[in-house]
């Protein structure tokens, strides 16, 4: 009985302060749609030739991306216990389809994409 109530005081108290242990830190998701949104560029950049030994001033322009994510199980398939999550944003860029790793930090569910995965 006096066991009964420590496990449901520590679950409880897990719950309440600190519910990024309830969750896995990093899971794998499948990008089920990409949209190419707004560029932003990586100024004040020396690209050097190594051929030549030369070097010049550069920048690059690229683009963020916004994708849908569908959260897989271990093994590839969708994981019923996580809703579709819709608006997350990356300068990485994946195509529909790709596998992902994200962090979910705290255990909150706006994930950081991390980088493609092969399961």
């Amino acid at each position: 009985m006096l066991e009964e109530m420590v496990k449901a005081i520590i679950k409880k108290s897990i719950a309440a302060d600190y519910p990024h242990l309830k969750l896995p830190a990093v899971v794998f998701a499948s990008i089920k749609s990409a949209t190419k949104l707004d560029t932003y560029e990586i100024e004040e950049l020396v690209i050097h030739n190594d051929d030549t030994g030369s070097s010049f001033n550069g920048h690059i322009t690229a683009n963020w991306y916004e994708y849908t994510l569908t959260i897989l199980d271990r093994f590839g398939n969708p994981d019923d216990d996580f809703p579709t999550i819709p608006g997350i944003k990356s300068k990485s860029q994946f195509k529909a389809g790709a596998v992902v790793a994200v962090a979910l930090p705290y255990g909150d569910l706006t994930p950081s994409i991390i980088g493609e995965v092969s399961l």
